[in-house]
């Protein structure tokens, strides 16, 4: 069958000949144009197909979204609105891969799908006089192609390019419907000595919510020039350059403006080993990195380390750094020095100490300069019971201003929501308008309002995220800012960090942990500036089974800025589980007892949060799947907060046929609103293999 359809497509195309066989080394025209060939050997050809596929599908999706708000007082009455989508779509496609001369010389896996669409849209609102619809149709094309060159040569290239449409689930909020376009090219050079790496990258990816008031839409940008090459002369030496040139362009939901930022960096890593085995090295980074645009920010770092293993035991640490960073008008120059030795006793106990200092110049701010000590004690030995381990760190450091007339500046600072927690900054006395909150990634800026809030309580800022928002519980983000300093103002701070805990054997495992903080602030004379002082203990124990594992943690906060006590529960278990289904649960609750101080309201609040999946292989075609996802919070200042995330699937299979269905259900009830959505997709597939695919 393949051999047929090769040749019935070399006759189409009209490349490659079939040729007649003769004796061996006997040509059989006098310019030589055929030549005998074994037996055995395949005749060239120009392409090859190793598989070919043709599928015919359809699609089915029905969408339902009602927000609704509670009455607000006069002239601002109860609001309700629903919006519906109906969406078919019919399509035709094809895949193949194999390989285009040899398969040594280019192979290929393509995808193409076209067909056509249609679309009905409906909005009922309670502030309109009529109901809102539309029907567009059009046509749908989709395709991904990949390509190699030379795969196997001293020099190999590689090629994509590719379209997707898909939706993005949210928990406890509608899924969003999301387009993706990618295309790119590498060329690389594969030495032992010095491998190379050229490539070009293009990224656009359009997302669309299901409502047109909500404002979730967003569009990313992305266009990537990389090179990077690793120059290793020795197996003890190896010196690495990287550089890439960055073109994004970015619209965040919940706003029309644009961000468009040119990025250029570049990178020398030196890597030197030398010494006892081996085991001493020399890193030497250099690092620039600069932007322009809407979200620029410039960095420059030179920072040599060394490390010196002077036994099987004992090693020490050096370690210089310059860095200067800019973030709009925030500009930085920090010169860090770190010295450290670490001895390792048998395989119970890790200890080192260290010592740094640091000196950081602000362009048009004030100064900071601050040396520390730290001291850090690891723990492990097995005993009859099980294994006991700790750990025990000491940080002492004393930190100094100058130039009281200018304000201190923050760049980067790293910062983790944990609900219902406030996020506090490290600096008092915090400038409202200079903060910039963007993820751990630097590349999304989130807004004060839509995605998180700011709170002044004292002289300290603590941020807290918005449900609603973009910002995640547990989600780590980067911060900067200006802050108020004064002149020869000293913190002298000593913090303490200790972890016990015993494993046994039988699955137990009672812990104990302590966070205790004082800083003495001098002179005490700035009435602005208080102590930050900081006495956390958490107790607790969890016991795990082959099944099951649950625990409970009393935690108390004797914070100066909120203290409050708070009672955790976590459980997770495998209800049922056999060869063909599996039932888990999961859930976690926790208690909160904020005292209040001088600016806060004494409250409690109360945080459930309960998980269930189920997975059922009814047979080798069919299977299902189901998820629930429920959370609770009750504040006494805040109110009620509910949410609730069904999802469940089916999906059938017999040969070449495929049938997939998806239902989603989400709620998100706050104390003046509630929005729910349902959505329902239908997909039905049928796979035509017509070379080179057994059936599975």
């Amino acid at each position: 069958m393949r051999l047929t359809s090769h040749i019935l497509l070399y006759a189409v195309l009209g490349v490659g000949a079939i040729q007649p066989s003769g004796a061996l080394g006997e040509a059989t025209s006098s310019d030589e144009a055929y030549r005998e060939e074994p037996m055995d050997r395949p005749s060239p050809r120009f392409m090859s197909i190793e598989e070919l596929t043709a599928d015919v599908g359809f699609e089915s999706e029905l969408q339902s979204r009602t927000v609704r708000t509670d009455s607000l007082g006069w002239g601002r009455p109860r609001f309700a609105q629903r919006n519906k989508q109906y969406r078919f779509q019919e399509t035709l496609g094809l895949t193949g891969r194999g390989s285009l001369i040899d398969e040594r010389v280019l192979l290929y896996d393509a995808m193409i799908r076209g067909g056509l669409s249609q679309e009905r849209f409906t909005e009922d609102s309670s502030s309109l006089f009529f109901d809102k619809g539309s029907s567009p149709n059009g046509t749908i094309f989709e395709y991904d192609l990949r390509l190699q060159a030379f795969p196997v040569g001293k020099v190999a290239g590689s090629g994509y390019a590719s379209k997707l449409d898909d939706r993005i689930p949210r928990p406890f909020l509608p899924s969003l419907d999301r387009t993706r376009e990618k295309y790119g090219a590498g060329l690389f050079y594969n030495d032992p000595k010095l491998p190379m790496r050229l490539t070009f990258d293009h990224l656009f990816d359009d997302i669309t919510s299901r409502s047109n008031y909500l404002q979730d839409d967003q569009e990313q940008g992305e266009d990537s020039l990389r090179y990077e090459t690793t120059w290793q002369p020795t197996e003890n030496h190896a010196l690495s350059l990287e550089f890439e040139h960055e073109r994004r362009s970015d619209r965040y939901s919940g706003t029309n403006t644009r961000f468009d930022t040119t990025r250029n960096y570049f990178s020398l890593n030196d890597a030197i080993q030398f010494g006892l085995d081996n085991r001493s090295r020399l890193d030497t980074l250099l690092r620039v990195e600069e932007e322009r645009g809407d979200l620029p920010r410039d960095v420059f770092e030179f920072a040599p380390q060394l490390r010196l293993q002077h036994t099987d035991s004992v090693f020490t640490n050096y370690k210089a750094q310059y860095l200067k960073e800019k973030y709009f008008d925030l500009e930085t120059d920090t010169w860090r020095g770190d010295w450290g030795i670490t001895h390792q006793f048998k395989d119970i106990l890790t200890s080192s100490l260290g010592f740094y200092g640091l000196q950081q110049s602000a362009v048009e701010n004030a100064d900071l300069s601050e040396l520390g000590a730290l001291a850090n004690f690891a723990f492990s030995k097995k005993n009859d019971s099980g294994i006991f381990s700790s750990n025990l760190s000491y940080l002492h450091s004393r930190t100094s201003t100058d130039d009281g007339r200018q304000s201190g500046v923050v760049i980067d600072e790293s910062v983790t929501f944990r609900d219902p927690l406030s996020s506090y900054l490290a600096h008092p006395n915090v400038d409202f308008g200079s903060i910039h909150v963007r993820d751990a990634n630097g590349l999304r800026a989130y807004r004060r309002g839509i995605d998180y809030r700011v709170l002044r309580i004292k002289n300290n800022i603590a941020l807290q995220r918005i449900p609603t928002g973009l910002i995640l519980d547990r989600q780590t983000v980067l911060v900067s800012y200006r802050y108020r300093v004064f002149d020869d103002f000293k913190v002298d701070r000593d913090r303490i960090d200790l972890r016990v805990q015993q494993d046994f054997e039988m699955g137990l495992t009672p812990y104990y942990a302590l966070s205790w903080q004082d800083e003495k602030i001098d002179p005490q004379d700035f009435l602005l500036y208080r102590d930050r002082n900081i006495n956390r203990h958490r107790i607790g124990f969890t016991y795990r089974t082959d099944k099951w594992s649950a625990g409970p943690e009393y935690e108390f906060n004797d914070d100066s800025i909120d203290p409050y006590h708070a009672l955790h529960a976590n459980a997770d278990a495998i209800l049922f589980q056999n060869d063909r289904q599996q039932l888990n649960i999961r859930g976690a609750a926790s208690h909160f007892r904020f005292e209040g101080q001088q600016f806060l309201e004494q409250r409690r609040t109360t945080l459930v949060d309960l998980g269930l999946t189920h997975r059922y292989a009814l047979g080798p075609r069919l299977e299902a799947n189901s998820a629930a996802l429920y959370r609770y919070q009750t504040d006494s200042l805040f109110g009620e907060t509910n949410g609730v995330d069904l999802t469940a699937s089916i999906s059938y299979k017999i040969g070449y046929f495929t049938v997939f269905v998806e239902a989603e259900y989400d709620m998100l009830e706050l104390p003046y609103s509630s929005d729910d959505s349902l959505g329902i997709w239908l997909k039905v597939r049928r796979e035509i293999p017509i070379i080179g695919r057994p059936r599975g």
